[in-house]
């Protein structure tokens, strides 16, 4: 999709999930977006701009992120009744293909219990994210059996905006990008990538 305004990606993905019936093929959905603060269902506030950065209430699920250009933003719209599958399986998919994507770049990607998203060894931090940081987020909604909204890998995003919140409600909570870590990954490079995995994984799991 390019780059494209939050606002009217989400819109598009709530048309697609209402007009969706039993013959709709699924969708996986990839852009960027302009830079935009968006809140999840566990932080629903009409709150001002921050530092001249809109702020969107959404209907996904977790707090507050950044999404802005520089970072590869997957969506997959998928009728999870048809392809047998769970919130939770749904999940444990985009987690290993966002994982998958990071070791091609030479990256081992980690896990947190009870903090969804990925994250990778760094130096410092505090508490549960002692020695960590995030590099990718993820918010889900299911409606009607169906899913949208996605994960957000930072690439080669400006990640200073992250500074003016708690990411994901985490008081600390670092934010980095794939290419501090692999100086051959650029947004190009890991769109290439994501798209290979997420058929190696979401086809394997459909077969």
């Amino acid at each position: 999709m390019g780059k494209v305004d939050y606002l009217t990606a989400w819109q598009e993905m709530i048309d697609f999930t209402k007009k969706r019936d039993q013959t709709t093929e699924d969708e996986f959905w990839i852009c960027e977006h302009l830079p935009v603060f968006t809140l999840g269902t566990s932080l629903k506030n009409s709150i001002l701009p921050i530092r001249g950065i809109r702020c969107i209430n959404t209907d996904r699920g977790g707090k507050i992120t950044y999404h802005g250009p520089g970072q590869l933003v997957g969506y997959p719209l998928m009728d999870l009744r048809k392809n047998n599958l769970y919130p939770k399986e749904l999940l444990d998919l985009i987690n290993r293909t966002v994982l998958s994507v990071m070791r091609e770049f030479g990256i081992e990607g980690l896990l947190v219990p009870e903090a969804p998203g990925i994250y990778v060894s760094k130096p410092g931090g505090a508490n549960q994210f002692f020695n960590l940081a995030k590099i990718c987020s993820i918010g889900l909604k299911i409606s009607n059996h169906s899913s949208y909204h996605g994960f957000a890998l930072n690439v080669s995003a400006d990640l200073e905006p992250f500074s003016y919140i708690n990411p994901c409600g985490y008081e600390g909570l670092r934010i980095v990008n794939l290419n501090e870590f692999a100086q051959n990954a650029t947004l190009e490079s890991a769109k290439i990538v994501l798209v290979e995995k997420i058929k190696e994984q979401f086809r394997e799991k459909r077969s």
